[in-house]
């Protein structure tokens, strides 16, 4: 137990402060249905709800389609764009031992370094 709950015990105790009347819950069941509003019984549904449910579940399977669809052709976009990447980033290589005055030979002997 921390310091805290030690604290409240000795404060407090282990009775609960709270009670509810004599008999609150004897009638409980019975008090709360007759505060609730009467309410009619449901003839029929609207034929307009029952011709939205299946249109509703189109329009999700289309959805799902389209997200699909979108994925599938950003997927092979990006696939196609790969070899373009590699070969910029080859030239980037080039370029960068270009700049470092660096020939093949140097570059091999870095390398074997590690």
């Amino acid at each position: 137990m921390t310091n805290e709950e030690l604290y409240l015990k000795e404060r407090v105790g282990q009775k609960n402060p709270f009670r509810t009347p004599e008999g609150y819950f004897d009638q409980f069941t019975a008090n709360i249905m007759a505060q609730l509003p009467e309410r009619q019984p449901m003839e029929s549904k609207p034929v307009a709800k029952k011709v939205a449910m299946p249109i509703r579940h189109w329009f999700y399977a289309a959805a799902c389609v389209a997200a699909l669809v979108v994925t599938a052709v950003s997927f092979h976009f990006h696939e196609v764009d790969a070899p373009q990447q590699v070969a910029a980033s080859e030239s980037y290589i080039d370029e960068a031992a270009d700049y470092a005055m660096l020939d093949n030979m140097d570059i091999y002997q870095l390398l074997a370094e590690e």
